[in-house]
């Protein structure tokens, strides 16, 4: 939530569309050859979760443009799940860069964040310079998803499903049962065993068991006492919960996405910028073989890494991530002469 987290460089805009977004940014340095990055969170997060790389980025003369994602921290919680489509969010970003002025970026994105780049990628690519996906790769357009099919086909991968907990994501009480207690949701969110993911998330019914039992395990250690009070606070009731941002998973698991998906032309499928994907090898959800199957056939410029975290990979080794993305950037810079 920009206002708690970045009280003297967040902002709030209301966009063409009429929605208010609320936003961190920082300029670049006044030498101008350094673009903005535009950082773009996952689920349960905000602009909060990009704070290493948003004080890192702007030291390094970038410009940051961190959003509060639809949904989420300052900007505005619909509660109609076709607020949430991917075509309409995406257009909304494109909007904020309208509204703040600012052209060309490089778009990195983490977990929901890297699903909302696919989407720009497709409907918006005039936009980007480069694109870097953390941990969840490029989602390239698919009009008759099924959550079904995909826990199917990665149980054949990977001997287990990963999307069991969309089920639950998708019933009626998951934001009641996630808001009633946030000891019970940060353990499952930020657990001290990034591996425990598997059973406790990935698996069918495990996420809804963790719920209604109201389990509380042992945090992340590299979270601190503040930080999650920090994230607490952003998720509390009285700021909306969690009910507007599980909106984006019942869009796509209700079909809301279908018909702009099927209406993006095939060689709008294919990434011709530079892309960089860093999967993370603790990460039994987010897992790297499915991460880089889904990327590289669409990429022509394609550059992944692996680092040894789990899913919150900027939260947990922040200066590795930090120094994985200077040097794509650097290269990119290199590429073209030292000036993007």
């Amino acid at each position: 939530m920009a206002s708690i987290a970045f009280p003297k460089i967040s902002g709030k805009v209301q966009l063409s569309e009429g929605l208010t977004y609320g936003y961190v940014q920082v300029k670049p340095s006044p030498s101008g050859v350094k673009p903005y990055i535009l950082l773009l969170h996952g689920f349960p997060s905000s602009c909060y979760d990009w704070r290493y790389q948003i004080d890192f980025l702007a030291k390094e003369g970038y410009g940051v443009l961190a959003p509060d994602l639809l949904g989420y921290g300052d900007t505005d919680k619909p509660t109609d799940i076709e607020a949430y489509k991917s075509k309409k969010m995406a257009g909304e970003t494109a909007s904020l860069l309208d509204a703040l002025g600012i052209d060309l970026v490089i778009g990195v994105g983490h977990d929901w964040g890297s699903g909302l780049l696919s989407k720009l990628a497709n409907y918006h690519p005039e936009r980007f310079i480069a694109y870097a996906f953390l941990n969840i790769g490029y989602q390239s357009p698919s009009s008759n998803f099924s959550i079904d099919n995909a826990n199917q086909m990665t149980t054949e991968m990977l001997g287990y499903p990963i999307f069991g907990y969309w089920h639950f994501f998708n019933s009626p009480d998951a934001a009641e049962l996630m808001d009633r207690n946030p000891e019970c949701t940060d353990s499952c969110v930020f657990p001290a065993d990034p591996l425990s993911r598997k059973d406790n998330l990935a698996a069918i019914g495990a996420a809804r068991q963790w719920f209604e039992e109201n389990k509380v395990g042992p945090l992340a250690s590299w979270l601190s006492s503040e930080e999650v009070e920090t994230h607490t606070k952003i998720f509390a009731p009285a700021n909306g919960g969690y009910g507007p941002p599980l909106n984006w998973y019942k869009a796509q698991i209700r079909h809301f996405n279908d018909e702009d998906e099927a209406s993006i032309p095939a060689e709008r499928s294919f990434i011709e910028q530079p892309t960089l994907l860093v999967t993370c090898s603790q990460d039994p959800v987010g897992a790297p073989g499915v991460a880089e199957a889904g990327t590289r056939p669409f990429v022509k410029n394609l550059q992944v890494t692996q680092i040894d975290t789990g899913h919150w990979l900027q939260l947990e080794k922040p200066d590795e991530v930090n120094q994985i993305l200077k040097h794509f950037f650097e290269g990119l810079s290199a590429a073209k002469g030292g000036r993007l």
